[in-house]
């Protein structure tokens, strides 16, 4: 224990321990031999009341970091680094306890997994202990004693190095693995303990170490403990919150809330930084501002001026009645979107092969960054801001948008299913320039350059397209010429000059007209007549 202090329980192990060695310095009989067996019962049982101490001090633990993880973090997993050191040398330990039984006794089958000391035969003999754990040096360092003794000294000073410079220089941990200065007979630490020691007192002796190993790992995360409340925030002032992920919840999804009491101080004061907050350095890095703070709570205030997800971070600081200051790293984000209103006919949901059409995508309450579009027919193109284009859809095939969108818990969620019909362009109207109704005058037919054709001032889509043949006949004297083709839209000089050639009454007749779209489908156009005035 810190300060060179020993508990009660502590204190009956080194008592016990003491009555072991001076037990040892007699001759071996029955009845001393019976009394290790008595001993080391006593410390199995002061083991197991370690372990549940242990136990309840790891509980401990665990409860103030549900509690405040942040600030006991750090000191939680040094806990866990003492509890698996610990560990490892408790099974070292047991693994050589049942080591010595099987070597001594010359078990086959694990018997010594399950036998008492009480019924083991060969409690005297000393003769295969003592060559296990001293060898056949001098010194005892050849065998395995030599390697516990390294064990216990790196495990003694793995936990030291688990705690502040402070409690490590007044933590005194019973773990005894020195070389003896009594200037007895035996000059190391393995000799002294091992060499000619019965088996029962061996085992009597590595139970008190193991005991020891429990003692010193109570201590030092007893120690860990008490820093977590080196510097506790007095709070003066408890109010029940509510926080919700999200005030706005689609229909089919659940509204959750954490519902809990949240403690402040009225009269310490914290300081709220906003800004990028290195936890590192403990400092802010870059431009920052400061929250106004009243009766501990402080307001983030800010304009919701654009679309978009907006995140915000910083760090509270609060310094404790001891003058410690306690940081306290928070982020967030909040999302801000336009006041949706979506209109739309039943059935006019309609698209165009061929074309590029524009369509709009909204989900009430969650940002278009947080939103994801696609669709089965065509290819869909972002423009940003909720605008997509789709292209080439395929006509008689109905062509789906489908929506999902970002939950705030991390959830991609499916919001649904928009349904286009696809259909072909319009059939296009050819004209001729400048020629309104029926009638024309050889001139003015000749000087025109040949068929226009759109699809009419009603069509709202941008599209152009195209004459790609035709043929023309004239009549001469009551009678029609045989009908000449013409590739493309235009009148050629040949065409031009036959036009201009004819008489008043005569004529033209523009048929077999064929026209292409963007959809890349030829249409046959109607005819067109004209008669020369």
């Amino acid at each position: 224990m810190a300060s060179g202090k020993q508990s009660p329980r502590q204190k009956m192990i080194a008592m016990m321990y003491l009555v072991l060695t001076a037990m040892l310095a007699l001759n071996v009989s029955k009845e001393i031999l019976d009394a290790f067996v008595t001993v080391n019962n006593g410390l199995e049982n002061t083991g197991h009341s370690f372990d549940k101490d242990i136990s309840q001090l790891y509980s401990k633990f665990d409860e103030k970091k549900s509690i405040d993880p942040l600030r006991v973090q750090g000191m939680w997993a040094k806990a866990q680094e003492a509890k698996k050191l610990s560990k490892d040398l408790g099974d070292y330990l047991d693994q050589m306890k049942k080591m010595l039984l099987r070597e001594t006794e010359g078990y086959k089958n694990k018997e010594e997994d399950t036998i008492h000391l009480d019924f083991v035969e060969g409690k005297e003999r000393y003769d295969i202990p003592t060559n296990i754990l001293c060898g056949n040096s001098e010194n005892g360092t050849d065998g395995q004693a030599h390697v516990l003794r390294g064990k216990l000294e790196a495990y003694k000073n793995s936990l030291l190095n688990l705690l502040p410079p402070a409690e490590k220089a007044a933590m005194h941990l019973s773990i005894e693995s020195k070389d003896p200065t009594d200037g007895g007979e035996f000059h190391t630490w393995e000799m002294k303990t091992f060499y000619h020691t019965p088996l029962a007192a061996v085992e009597t002796i590595l139970s008190k170490i193991q005991d020891d190993v429990k003692g010193a790992e109570s201590d030092v995360v007893e120690a860990l403990l008490r820093q977590t409340d080196s510097d506790i925030i007095p709070f003066d002032t408890v109010a029940a919150r509510v926080i919700a992920s999200t005030n706005y919840v689609m229909m089919g999804e659940k509204y959750e809330a954490d519902i809990f009491l949240a403690a402040f101080n009225k009269t310490l004061k914290p300081q709220i930084l906003l800004g990028k907050f290195n936890p590192l350095t403990g400092k802010m890095e870059g431009a920052y501002d400061s929250v106004s703070v009243n009766n501990g709570m402080g307001k983030y205030f800010m304009d919701a001026t654009r679309e978009g997800i907006f995140t915000y971070e910083g760090v509270i600081n609060m310094t404790t009645p001891k003058g410690k200051v306690m940081q306290y790293p928070f982020k967030s984000e909040y999302i801000v979107a336009r006041p949706a209103l979506t209109v739309s006919a039943d059935k006019m949901n309609v698209m165009y092969a061929g074309l590029e059409n524009p369509i709009s995508v909204s989900v009430p309450g969650v940002a278009n960054e947080k939103t994801h579009v696609s669709c089965d027919n065509g290819n869909l193109v972002q423009l940003g801001n909720g605008k997509y284009m789709v292209t080439k859809p395929k006509a008689g095939i109905p062509c789906h948008i489908i929506v999902t969108a970002d939950m705030p818990n991390g959830e991609k969620k499916n919001m649904g299913t928009m349904e286009f019909r696809v259909k072909r362009l319009p059939k296009p109207i050819a004209t001729i320039s400048g020629v309104e109704g029926s009638k024309v005058t050889a001139a003015k037919l000749a000087s025109t350059r040949g068929i226009g054709v759109s699809y009419g001032p009603d069509f709202e889509f941008k599209a152009n397209p195209k004459i790609i043949s035709f043929t023309y006949e004239v009549s001469v004297n009551g009678f029609f010429e045989v009908p000449k083709p013409v590739s493309g839209n235009l009148f050629d000089a040949v065409v031009q000059a036959k036009f201009h050639s004819l008489k008043k009454g005569s004529h033209v007749i523009i048929d077999n007209i064929v026209a292409i779209g963007p959809d890349e489908q030829p249409v046959n156009l109607p005819p067109m007549s004209l008669t020369i005035n």
